[in-house]
């Protein structure tokens, strides 16, 4: 594909069908997934949690109207701390998973089972509970009608929310997931603010190994030893991304092909935008692989990880199991 050129669906670049083949290939997905299935965005989040503090009556519709202007980060921080203060819970399930039935939600089943068909083992900085289910391709009726989806079952994943479960050892366990930034299984533990991102992923070099931030390490090991595709992410998450990628990135050699990958929709108007874009994710170590929205808008990233998961199937972990041992008997002789 040529460098001005923004595709429907974009071509695969060869490294990525390497890595599919060879297992090492680990989805890293973001919100803009996640808003595909019916969840928030970061603004829609931040404003339904100051919400629910309005609905305590601690708080004011005034108030609110003052931080029209602000982050969602700085506003979710101060629900936060509000929160604390007026001795009130938000309730974060629901704003992510606003009604009972939200396994059901066709677009959200058709896009985490595409993502499911990408690999087995997946790293998100989201807090839904959405790629904790391996979720099955459901029927084909079902799909054109975009009826219930009581015909398929999803098989629950290992999910590590923990930062003290971030390690080497479970990245080689297959059917797995990993919230980077906490789960709604323990919102306590959600990484939500400005000071939680700087300490989640502060750094003190000079300290022995042993005693170095396990998110840090978790990270160094999951970019040198596999291929990450990044999706779900754009300009509106660039400041995740950086805490993810320039933290965990000790070096930079602009002569190495990447060995990451970032799908990200563009329309045609913003052609320079792209070529900029693709600059800047190359400085850090990642290919930018973009896809034309002029049509479908966002949801030509459901369209894209389709194609993408039929091209792009994993191999199962006892094949690849297989492969491992054949080729260590190999390197014995």
């Amino acid at each position: 594909m040529a460098d001005n050129d923004i595709r429907l669906i974009p071509e695969i670049p060869g490294t990525l069908v390497e890595a599919a083949q060879n297992g090492t290939l680990i989805p890293f997905i973001g919100a803009g997934v996640s808003c595909l299935a019916g969840c928030p965005n970061w603004t829609e989040f931040a404003d339904g949690a100051l919400h629910q503090l309005i609905a305590t009556g601690r708080f004011s519709h005034a108030q609110l109207a003052q931080l029209k202007d602000v982050s969602p980060r700085v506003k979710l921080s101060l629900a936060l701390s509000l929160q604390e203060e007026l001795k009130v819970n938000i309730d974060f399930k629901a704003l992510l998973h606003n009604r009972p039935d939200w396994k059901n939600d066709p677009r959200g089943h058709r896009v985490y089972a595409a993502l499911s068909r990408l690999g087995s083992r997946f790293v998100t900085t989201n807090y839904d509970e959405w790629l904790d289910d391996d979720m099955p391709v459901r029927d084909a009726s079902v799909q054109e009608t975009g009826g219930a989806v009581a015909n398929s079952r999803p098989t629950p994943r290992t999910v590590f929310w923990k930062s003290s479960d971030l390690t080497a050892a479970n990245l080689t366990l297959p059917n797995t997931v990993f919230h980077l930034h906490g789960s709604l299984r323990d919102p306590s533990r959600m990484v939500l603010t400005t000071a939680g991102y700087l300490t989640h992923y502060a750094s003190d070099r000079r300290k022995p190994i042993d005693q170095e931030n396990i998110v840090l390490t978790f990270l160094d090991g999951l970019f040198a030893n596999n291929n990450i595709l990044f999706v779900g992410y754009g300009l509106k998450e660039l400041e995740i991304l950086e805490y993810i990628v320039l933290k965990a990135r000790r070096t930079s050699d602009a002569a190495v092909a990447p060995r990451h990958f970032l799908l990200e929709g563009f329309f045609s108007h913003q052609l320079q935008l792209m070529l900029f874009m693709k600059r800047y994710y190359r400085d850090c170590g990642i290919e930018l692989i973009p896809f034309l929205m002029d049509d479908a808008g966002h949801d030509q990233l459901l369209n894209v990880l389709e194609d993408f998961s039929t091209r792009l199937p994993a191999k199962p972990m006892a094949v690849l199991a297989e492969l491992n041992l054949m080729e260590e008997l190999l390197n014995a002789k």
